[in-house]
């Protein structure tokens, strides 16, 4: 498989369970498909398999300098396993929202913005959910229990 198709599949994979978390949060299959460890494992041996097989670093390539990093995503392979990277982390991101807002009585249809920005722009989003929950909840700890 190549990386474009292995992107294309990745990619695809995560658009319904973000589907789901906005229009279906309590629905048992949002359970099953969103919260489940299923998408993290599939993604996950994904990510593993590209970084197993995209050996080849280019030079100069690296994690200590901003330009070593641009340099390491002028490899497919190396671009392929970062935008995997993003899909894993943004999606439990996202999942962990809706868990906390349920948790915490905030209504679902105030994280719904924040998911579309946690889905396109990460820590954006987070940072938009955490001062949503903040503004209604006064309450600035990440503390599951509650």
């Amino acid at each position: 498989m190549t990386h474009d198709m292995i992107f294309m599949v990745c990619s695809n994979l995560v658009l319904p369970a973000w589907i789901l978390l906005a229009v279906a949060p309590n629905w048992p299959w949002t359970q099953k498909i969103v919260h489940q460890i299923w998408i993290p494992i599939l993604l996950g041996s994904v990510y593993l398999g590209v970084f197993l097989t995209s050996t080849e670093t280019p030079a100069g390539g690296g994690f200590s300098t901003l330009d070593g990093v641009m340099t390491l995503f002028t490899n497919p392979g190396f671009a392929l396993i970062g935008w995997v990277h993003y899909l894993v982390f943004d999606l439990f991101v996202g999942a962990w929202e809706v868990r906390d807002a349920k948790r915490r009585g905030v209504s679902h249809l105030f994280v719904v913005p924040c998911l579309a920005m946690t889905l396109m722009l990460g820590p954006i989003g987070l940072l938009a959910y955490l001062c949503l929950r903040f503004g209604l909840k006064r309450k600035v700890s990440l503390d599951e229990s509650v």
